[in-house]
């Protein structure tokens, strides 16, 4: 009876673990499509809103679901409360929201470029620089899906399969 619990638990464990790293390859393109959604918004308020930015962030906080929302929520704080320039706490917002997100390097850099012009042009240089952004991200959306098919259904296999491996080896 007790070797029979613990193969369940080991199963579970190991099927828990590859589905938990499978969640990062289906997170990733739903996660930049968030962005880019953020991104046409941000857009819209520079070249027609013309509201402050740090407005903007509260605002985009609460448009947008987790864990997008945590970054505009950061940015809100490093702007109101902090008072820091735009495109530091910019970089600093990305910096400590990262480690919540299944997204990339790439699209770090993506967004931390982008984050370096912001505020910084006229609205038709900036509506240009968001537009690029905007093609870059949705080159990585295409990657991350095409990463998403080869890979989510064979972490879940795999985790599942380890275990059973594990169970048979060591009973």
């Amino acid at each position: 009876m007790i070797k029979l619990v613990g193969s369940l638990i080991i199963l579970f464990a190991s099927t828990a673990a590859g589905m938990m790293l499978a969640r990062q390859y289906r997170d990733r393109p739903r996660e930049i499509r968030q962005w880019r959604s953020a991104l046409q918004s941000i857009e819209a308020e520079i070249v027609y809103g013309r509201v402050p930015v740090d407005q903007m962030a509260a605002d985009l906080s609460k448009q947008f679901p987790m864990p997008l929302s945590k970054f505009f929520q950061l940015l809100h704080e490093q702007l109101r409360g902090e008072g820091l320039p735009l495109q530091i706490a910019w970089s600093t917002s990305i910096e400590h929201f990262w480690p919540r997100t299944a997204l990339k390097r790439p699209e770090k850099e993506i967004l931390l470029q982008f984050g370096t012009t912001l505020g910084t042009e006229d609205a038709e240089n900036q509506k240009k620089h968001i537009q690029l952004a905007l093609a870059h991200l949705e080159r990585e959306e295409n990657d991350a899906r095409q990463s998403q098919k080869a890979n989510e259904k064979m972490l879940r296999s795999l985790g599942f399969l380890a275990g059973v491996l594990f169970i048979l080896l060591f009973i």
